[in-house]
């Protein structure tokens, strides 16, 4: 049985954007089938569907999701030349992306995420970001019959990352946003629990999340818990009302964002629970962004929805950092929930 850091590392490197989750699904299973109590299937619309067997029913009917992919591009055309244009698949900041390396295809190629020479880039060029349809990914092909050969329209590829620790008690690595709540709900599913309760490993959750709902539809839960990352705003030029939270404050516990009003007795049950177990907590402070649960409380005849995130930094890039202090933290009051939620 891997430690939360060893499933952390193992999914932030594996290869999984949305739509093409197959290799992280496995990785998942593979490791929670071994849990206690753990029955473990997939839905048709890929999702990772795991029930854990409780000592009790519970009185209301829990189901916890975390997305399984990450951002990432999709090869759409092959020039003369032998270079692949893309598109993104998820949100990417073109800006922080020029030379950085790939993983292109079923056979994860080098590549390099390429853009016009320095030189040939004019003034006022300088004060406007690039776009993403203005890059190429190089392979080191000569032609477009060779390139062909190697790649295809309609594979993927994604930021050639590794994992570290760093810092004061840090990790960096790819794909993290939201890697990092699928390692949180693995712990989760580690133990013997008190009450039954359904954990979903969800897919396409960087595309408008549309394997949540699909998940929620089947588990038909009562409440559902979106186990998210939240961009960390205490990095230099936020200004603090846009600061959504910062590390080592613990796990984020959102009453609103821009896609969802949460259900109020549900967001004090779940502070004061925090409080009552010593587990730190911050309140999320601006209304921005939203994630799974915008989907998932309009399912079925609605389900009540609640919100816990990780506090990560430059999400949505080559890489992401975050606090393992916070990721533990969030791990304890997932537990806590796992059977408070099933009696409130």
């Amino acid at each position: 049985m891997k430690t939360f850091l060893e499933n952390l590392e193992m999914l932030s490197m594996a290869v999984g954007t949305s739509g093409d989750e197959g290799a992280v699904r496995k990785l998942i299973y593979d490791e929670v089938i071994a849990y206690p109590g753990c029955i473990a299937k997939t839905d048709n619309a890929g999702n990772l569907v795991v029930s854990k067997k409780g000592a009790k029913e519970p009185k209301n009917k829990i189901m916890f999701t975390a997305n399984m992919d990450e951002i990432g591009f999709m090869i759409t055309h092959i020039d003369e030349k032998g270079f692949l244009k893309f598109s993104g698949i998820g949100s990417i900041d073109s800006r922080v992306i020029i030379g950085k390396r790939v993983l292109v295809g079923k056979n994860s190629l080098p590549g390099l995420l390429g853009s016009k020479a320095i030189h040939l880039v004019k003034k006022d060029e300088f004060d406007n970001p690039t776009k993403t349809s203005d890059l190429y990914i190089d392979i080191g092909a000569e032609s477009r019959e060779e390139a062909e050969k190697l790649v295809s329209p309609g594979e993927r590829a994604v930021f050639d990352s590794d994992f570290c620790e760093f810092g004061d008690g840090c990790v960096l690595g790819r794909a993290l946003d939201n890697r990092a709540g699928c390692a949180a709900l693995m712990e989760l599913l580690k133990e013997e629990a008190e009450y039954d309760f359904t954990v979903c490993f969800t897919v396409r959750g960087e595309i408008n999340g549309n394997g949540a709902p699909a998940a929620a539809f089947g588990v038909a839960p009562d409440i559902a818990v979106a186990v998210e990352t939240a961009a960390a705003g205490d990095t230099p030029g936020i200004p603090g009302e846009k600061a959504l939270c910062k590390q080592g404050k613990g796990p984020v516990l959102s009453f609103r964002d821009s896609g969802t009003l949460y259900d109020l007795e549900l967001y004090h049950f779940v502070t004061e629970l925090a409080e009552k177990e010593n587990i730190p907590t911050q309140i999320r402070t601006g209304i921005f962004g939203s994630g799974a649960a915008e989907a998932i409380h309009k399912a079925r005849g609605g389900i009540r929805p609640v919100s816990v995130s990780i506090p990560a930094r430059y999400v949505h890039g080559p890489y992401a950092s975050l606090k393992l202090s916070d990721a533990k933290s969030t791990v304890s009051l997932l537990k806590a929930m796992s059977k408070g939620l099933c009696e409130v």
